[in-house]
């Protein structure tokens, strides 16, 4: 089905498609590409059109997904789409927490003092152990108010740079956790889901790490 059928046939349903395009969802799409964050997964630098091919690849196969979904079981729900590529596109630097040793394992706040702070499991790891990827994964479905559906993110890798994060281990080099340690200290005041001790406690175990 033609990108214009799938959105037409989601209107018939009811439901409004929000293009990427959109001012506020391609500035977080966009964003992606410009190594958010500091430790976890990352696009390769890339052109700006290269960039609006990856979106615009991850937008079609969301669609397809959601007018499938709406076939099978006449309701819109979330929707994951991994989409395999003939190039590499960035890093995956994920790996399943369960796989990882413990003792190397580190708790860290990944953008601290801002409304998407969390909590990260971090793996120190050279540059060269952080493999790249030729797959990237696209995710989206309905959004709050109940009848508008879209994008939610992209990024690269696999399913395993999923939502579940609890699950996933970031592989990242002393440079990076160096990086995030600072950002953390410097906003300990305006960290919110752990204490100042908590975080500071966080931060001295990493450094003993990293010596």
């Amino acid at each position: 089905m033609q990108h214009s059928d799938s959105v037409q046939y989601l209107e018939r349903a009811g439901f409004h498609f929000k293009p990427a395009e959109s001012p506020d969802l391609w500035t977080h799409l966009e964003s992606r590409f410009g190594g958010a964050g500091i430790v976890g997964p990352k696009f390769a630098p890339m052109s700006a059109s290269f960039v609006a091919e990856l979106i615009g690849q991850g937008e079609d196969v969301l669609l397809e997904a959601l007018v499938e979904m709406h076939r099978r079981s006449g309701a819109l729900g979330r929707v994951v789409q991994v989409i395999d590529l003939p190039y590499v596109v960035g890093t995956g630097a994920a790996i399943p927490l369960a796989k990882a040793d413990p003792a190397r394992v580190l708790r860290l706040i990944d953008q601290p003092g801002t409304p998407k702070e969390r909590i990260v499991h971090v793996v120190p790891a050279s540059a060269d152990d952080i493999p790249v990827t030729t797959r990237m994964t696209a995710t989206g479905g309905l959004y709050p108010d109940g009848h508008t559906a879209g994008y939610f993110d992209l990024r690269p890798g696999g399913p395993e740079t999923g939502d579940d994060e609890s699950a996933v281990a970031w592989l990242a080099t002393r440079d990076e956790i160096a990086a995030l340690l600072s950002e953390m200290e410097a906003n300990l005041d305006d960290v919110t889901i752990r204490s100042r001790k908590e975080t500071e406690d966080m931060i001295a175990k990493a450094g003993r790490l990293l010596r």
